[in-house]
């Protein structure tokens, strides 16, 4: 009767460990596959001895991977913005951006994202600020620290250039180059929204005093009214379209800036004397010109 009894609570222990790593296998926090549960459930302690053997290797050999490639271990200390990544000798399936935050297999996942998004971070901000909103908390984490990398590496060059060209001014280039950054900085969608408006501001300051060195400069006068129309001061964005209309008169930017800017400023009287104006004149538009003014415009 004893020796029944010890069977029988071996089976059941044996049964039960079974059942826990079944659940450790479909819930993947185990390296094997559903198919290795029949014979782990075949061979009583036997089985679960080596499945936690090649767990343990699986792991081990992971372990030494994820310390050179970890998505974990990224901080601000380093200098991620910049790193690159070396080409897989072997061949590889190419996966759009998009797709991969999609994909199921958290590993794979983690691999894609990792391995794209470090090759060029600022081409792919988009993504980066989609991939902080991902489920998965290594996406999630490495996309955020991404980004707060890049926000600080634009916010002390642009302190800096905002010291540098107080301390002179005068300086053209210097200026071109405080515009450049500053402007990359705002398009890029990371500043904080309660400094926006005014990095906006300080923008449009710049923006003028590069006008007065060279008022008929064609990219710097839509540059301003790309700003102005953020800022809603359609106005002064009018003002400086006025400018191109008159110097720049067959560039069909400056027509599309026309259009934008009474539709922003409510003004369909405005629209349809553009309208009219831009039926009137002989424009060459190109193809993603005629894209841009089809809602208001057939040419």
């Amino acid at each position: 009767m004893m020796d029944y009894s010890l069977i029988n609570i071996i089976i059941v222990l044996h049964l039960a460990l079974v059942g826990i790593y079944a659940l450790l296998i479909y819930t993947r926090r185990s390296s094997l596959s559903p198919v290795n549960i029949l014979p782990i459930l075949c061979i009583p302690f036997f089985g679960i001895i080596s499945a936690l053997i090649a767990d343990y290797v699986f792991f081990s050999k992971k372990q030494e991977l994820d310390t050179t490639n970890s998505i974990e271990t990224l901080t601000l200390s380093k200098d991620i913005y910049w790193k690159s990544i070396k080409k897989r000798k072997e061949a590889q399936n190419v996966v759009p951006l998009e797709e991969a935050l999609i994909i199921n297999d958290r590993q794979t996942r983690k691999e894609l994202i990792f391995e794209t998004l470090l090759e060029d971070p600022m081409k792919n901000i988009d993504i980066l600020l989609l991939a902080r909103e991902n489920n998965d908390v290594d996406t999630a984490h490495y996309a955020n620290t991404t980004i707060a990398k890049i926000q600080r590496d634009f916010q002390l060059k642009v302190q800096k250039l905002a010291v540098d060209h107080e301390a002179d001014p005068n300086d053209a280039e210097l200026l071109d180059n405080y515009i450049e950054t500053l402007g990359n900085f705002i398009d890029s969608g990371l500043s904080e929204a309660f400094l926006l408006k005014r990095q906006r501001i300080v923008y449009a300051d710049l923006l003028d005093k590069k006008i007065d060195l060279d008022s008929l400069g064609k990219d710097t006068l839509r540059k301003k009214i790309k700003n102005c129309l953020a800022l809603k001061d359609i106005n002064t964005a009018m003002e400086a379209n006025d400018i191109l209309k008159n110097n720049f008169p067959e560039d069909e930017q400056t027509w599309i800036n026309a259009l934008r800017i009474s539709v922003a400023g409510h003004d369909a009287l405005r629209l349809k004397e553009t309208i009219n104006e831009v039926n009137s004149r002989n424009i060459g538009w190109s193809l993603s010109g005629k894209e841009q003014i089809s809602t208001w415009v057939e040419v």
